[in-house]
């Protein structure tokens, strides 16, 4: 009887993991839509435990476009306005507790909260897949990718002593651990739910940046480990895999982060379904990452003590290219510089932003201002 030999082991055994790998990734609707270049849409969901009942406190929804390695991140506010007939909820953060609640089931209630954002999105985005996550898993994530590095620009203090949250933050540079990140995203300040999407979104896009580090690469298994033991999704162990390994190649300026159009009234976000429907035209466009063709229009805010800089900015982005149409002061004094990019023109903002050495990019879709481009000067301009 011959003894195999060591290398025909090997041969065997990478023999077997190939066709396990093809079975595995004929099956998976992820995998699959990689291989066609369709975008993938994942609901992302952050829940708390209050008087023993979930809530939704974040609910986030992206869409990947493998073909162009491009994603699109919309925060939905919690207090969207929703009409559910039968169903006494007019809040959409109000419809996790309430089908958990009544199915004891987690997939129930992130199926009806997929099928609710569905409709907001012009019941025209399918989002078969969802990844719920607490507090928790929230943090042992952060402390295994290393932490945040995070600028805080105004001191952070808020004490809840029932629901033993303590928040205290003087301005500086910081690298956040986990604990230190959940405080940072939690924070609430007078601009309500509002301001803290704003932060949640200054947050990902350097949590964008580390998670598309060569070295946590090496990191994939405890990390699929983690996910698997404390976060409940739908997406399977192959799923997941293939997501981690497809983020070494998205860029940080391939990512778009915006706010569900809308306008904050009576207490709820009320969406604009007209913003809506240009939104999911940008997601799924033939163009997503491409410059707008013609001259950009932008408004220019002074929101420093900087004296005249409305209008020296004003002058410099002419000089670039950009057709600049209003100008003046803001009614606040800002820490940061920002560019709000008003229709979806991402590139456009990134150039505005490389002028003015800011990374503060956000789209806030809102075409009726007939404005591509907000630009408000913060007291870091130089």
């Amino acid at each position: 009887m011959h003894k195999i030999k060591p290398r025909h082991i090997i041969l065997i055994s990478t023999g077997v993991f190939i066709l396990l790998a093809v079975y595995l990734s004929s099956k998976s609707e992820i995998c699959n839509s990689i291989r066609r270049g369709e975008n993938i849409n994942l609901l992302v969901v952050g829940t708390d435990i209050v008087d023993y009942s979930r809530h939704t406190d974040t609910i986030i929804f992206l869409s990947y476009n493998p073909k162009k390695y491009f994603v699109n991140i919309i925060s939905i506010p919690r207090d969207t306005e929703i009409d559910l007939p039968g169903i006494n909820i007019n809040r959409i953060n109000q419809i996790y507790a309430y089908y958990y609640r009544k199915e004891k089931n987690y997939d129930a209630a992130l199926n009806a909260l997929c099928k609710e954002v569905s409709v907001l999105l012009d019941n025209r985005v399918c989002i078969n897949q969802y990844l719920q996550i607490d507090y928790d898993a929230f943090q042992k994530l952060i402390d295994l990718i290393g932490g945040v590095k995070i600028e805080i620009d105004e001191p952070m203090h808020y004490d809840d002593n029932a629901g033993n949250l303590h928040i205290h933050f003087s301005t500086g540079i910081y690298i956040l651990n986990g604990k230190n990140s959940l405080e940072y995203v939690r924070y609430r300040t007078s601009a309500g739910d509002i301001g803290r999407i704003y932060r949640q979104q200054q947050f990902l896009r350097p949590l964008v940046k580390s998670l598309t580090n060569p070295v946590i690469i090496a990191r994939v298994p405890i990390i699929i480990k983690i996910m698997l033991e404390n976060i409940h999704t739908n997406l399977t162990l192959w799923d997941l895999l293939n997501l981690l390994l497809e983020t070494k190649s998205i860029n940080i300026e391939n990512v778009r982060m915006a706010l569900l159009p809308g306008e904050s009234r009576r207490g709820y976000w009320i969406a604009n379904k007209d913003e809506i429907k240009h939104t999911v035209d940008l997601i799924y466009g033939p163009d997503i990452e491409l410059p707008k063709t013609g001259q950009v229009t932008v408004e220019v805010y002074n929101a420093s003590q900087h004296s005249g800089a409305a209008l020296e900015v004003t002058r410099l982005l002419r000089i670039k290219g950009f057709d600049v149409v209003k100008w003046g002061n803001y009614n606040t004094i800002q820490k940061k510089t920002i560019v709000i990019d008003r229709v979806g023109d991402i590139r456009a903002a990134q150039k505005i932003a490389g002028t003015l050495q800011t990374e503060e990019i956000f789209t806030r879709f809102d075409t009726r201002r007939l404005i591509d481009i907000t630009v408000i000067i913060g007291e870091d301009y130089k």
